[in-house]
Parts: structure tokens; C-alpha cells; sequence
């Protein structure tokens, strides 16, 4: 699944952040039948992706346990969006493309927490959602590259990604995916079995950005992001060298 992040005008100056309001008790932005089909579908992926190649999480502690979040992440497979949700016990909303909208597919993709935005970037409707979510308390993921990498690594963030941010006033957790882009890159037409690791960061608080100008805060997210797929990628070394003794590809 294409997961586009914020690509939005910078306006001559921001609007103060506003602070997030929790209207659910810890956080909880959807109804009791939506998480249970939503845990469900994470189980019935977590145990085929174990079977397959295994998957582990690392830095689960960093993902704080109510009130909106932003989880920010690398994006190189169609596998990440289901892939982060897999270390985090709270359910995850995220944005995609509007084109994936379509007839059982666009169903599918809002009963897991999904919202439309427009290829070219999210748009003012694209990010009134986003702030409702992360509002309401939820936790809304985020690929600031833009689009899936087309060489494995960390392309520069798209800059809206700041406006958002310090709109937001909320947490912002940095994650790493290491092992998605051998699984399942781009022009690959199915995903091969491959382990697949994840690091969760620290979380940037609404104070870390105090002072910071955009350009500034596009490139903390950047390295944070890119600490935790070196961190990934490290998990994942010692993995690939038993794959590979056990006779796997």
C-alpha cells in the first residue's frame, strides 16, 4: 500500500500549535468493533509474517501509551503500513493515496483506521483529518519520504511534514524498517519470505521543537529516522546470517 505523507503549502507563518484534546478514555479513536476487527487483522498478518520470515520489534516502550501521536517512519514496501502497526498494542491510523479508494479496497482500508489524500500531497482536507485523528487521541503514521524508496534508503523528508508537526502539538515517535525493500520492493510484483525488523525511537515532544525553524525540524525527524533504521539494519545482521544458514534465499 502507497502511503503518502504530508506535502502541503508553507504559509508566511504558522498558526501556534494547538494543544491535542483526548475525547476517548487512553486514547482509544475508534469503537469497540473496530478494534477488535483491527487487532484481528493485525494478528492473522503478525502470524504469517512469523511463518514466513519472522518479524521483531524493538523500542515498543517509546510509543506512549495515550494521547495523539504522530509515528513518522522509512517507507519501502507496500508491507510497511501493516508492519508498524505490529510492535504497537494501540491502533494505528494512517493516510493513502485517494487512487486505492476503490470498491472492496477502500472499504478494507478504512475499517483498518485509513483516510484518502491526494497523490500530489495531503491538501488542507488531508491534513483536517490528520489533526482530528491525532485530536482525538489515536496515532496516525506518517511517511515523510513521500512515496516508497526506490534504492533502500532514506530520501529526504518532504518539507510539509514540518507544518504538520508543529500544528499537531503532539508526540512525534521516529521508527526504522529494515528488510521490507528485499521483500518486497518496488517492481516486484508478490514479496519474497525475508525477516524484517523495527526500531522504535524516542519521542520528539512538542518542547524539542520549541524555537526550531521548519528547515530544522524536517532535519531532526531525519535523523532520528535514520537512527532507527541503523538500529533496524544492525537487528537484522544477525538474523540474515541465520537465515541464511538455515538454507533460506
Amino acid at each position: 500500500m502507497d502511503v503518502d505523507p504530508p506535502v502541503v503549502s508553507e504559509p508566511e507563518s504558522s498558526p501556534p500549535a494547538r494543544a491535542p484534546r483526548t475525547r476517548k478514555k487512553d486514547g482509544l479513536d475508534r469503537s469497540a468493533g473496530g478494534l477488535f476487527w483491527y487487532r484481528a487483522v493485525r494478528l492473522l498478518i503478525a502470524t504469517v509474517a512469523a511463518t514466513i520470515g519472522g518479524w521483531r520489534a524493538t523500542g515498543r516502550r517509546n510509543i506512549p501509551a495515550s494521547g495523539g501521536v504522530m509515528l513518522v517512519s522509512n517507507h519501502l514496501s507496500y508491507l510497511d503500513v501493516f508492519l508498524l502497526g505490529f510492535g504497537v498494542e494501540r491502533p494505528l491510523n494512517y493516510v493513502a493515496r485517494s487512487t486505492l479508494f476503490v470498491p472492496v479496497l477502500g472499504p478494507f482500508i478504512r475499517s483498518l483506521g485509513g483516510f484518502p489524500i491526494q497523490r500530489e500531497g495531503m491538501g488542507a482536507s488531508g491534513m483536517k483529518e490528520t489533526l482530528k485523528r491525532l485530536r482525538a487521541g489515536g496515532i496516525v503514521t506518517l511517511f515523510p519520504e513521500g512515496t516508497r524508496s526506490g534504492d533502500g534508503e532514506l530520501a529526504p523528508l518532504k518539507p510539509g511534514i514540518a507544518l504538520l508537526v508543529s500544528r499537531a502539538g503532539v508526540p512525534v515517535v521516529p521508527a526504522g524498517i529494515a528488510g521490507t525493500f528485499r521483500s518486497w520492493p518496488r517492481g516486484r510484483l508478490l514479496p519474497v519470505p525475508r525477516p524484517i525488523r523495527i526500531h522504535y525511537g524516542p519521542p520528539i515532544h512538542p518542547a524539542d521543537l520549541e524555537g526550531l525553524d521548519a528547515r530544522a525540524i524536517t532535519a531532526l525527524i531525519q535523523d532520528r529516522i535514520g537512527e532507527c533504521i541503523e538500529t533496524a539494519r544492525q537487528d537484522l545482521a544477525g538474523d540474515l546470517d541465520a537465515w541464511t544458514e538455515n538454507g533460506a534465499n
